[in-house]
């Protein structure tokens, strides 16, 4: 059907709904992958990512607190990831809704939904495992994002110039 009809379905979907939808479904499968990787190279990707960091502020860690920097990065990069995914849902279903008042919760619900099947995918790769607690975390990220996102769109909005209606 086309035009703008007042419920999701009833829209037509434009090219830039497309395009989010194709960058929320690449997002997906960047998360996939990463979750694929068995415990060992999983553990290099962290140590890596750590190692630049400290160099980035010039810190030394110990291999006592190399341990507790990495489970934080670790926990950093999955509610990073997560969140993300969340703020593309979140796009791609403004795209494809308008300002429907749904598209908050459900951006929430898709992204930890998909961090559910996430930790599901983790228990099939040697040497991971998928816990609720890393579910929980996926989704606090998922929420944080979409919270800050929520108040970038209320600070913007206020930020508009009024419209000028007189000719």
């Amino acid at each position: 059907m086309k035009g703008k009809g007042r419920w999701p379905l009833q829209r037509r979907l434009g090219r830039g709904f497309w395009l989010l939808a194709a960058a929320t479904a690449a997002w997906m499968v960047v998360i996939f992958l990463f979750s694929a990787q068995n415990a060992q190279d999983s553990s290099m990707t962290s140590g890596r990512v750590l190692a630049f960091l400290c160099g980035l502020v010039g810190y030394t860690p110990t291999e006592e607190m190399k341990e507790t920097l990495s489970f934080l990065v670790r926990k950093a990069a999955h509610m990073t990831e997560f969140g993300m995914l969340g703020v593309l849902w979140l796009a791609t279903l403004r795209k494809g809704w308008g300002k429907c008042r749904w598209r908050y919760p459900a951006a929430f619900a898709l992204a930890s939904v998909y961090a559910m099947t996430d930790e599901a995918h983790q228990l099939l790769i040697d040497g991971r495992a998928g816990q609720i607690t890393d579910w929980m975390i996926d989704s606090a990220g998922v929420l944080l994002w979409l919270t800050g996102a929520w108040i970038f769109a209320k600070i913007a909005g206020r930020n508009k110039p009024a419209e000028n209606n007189n000719p």
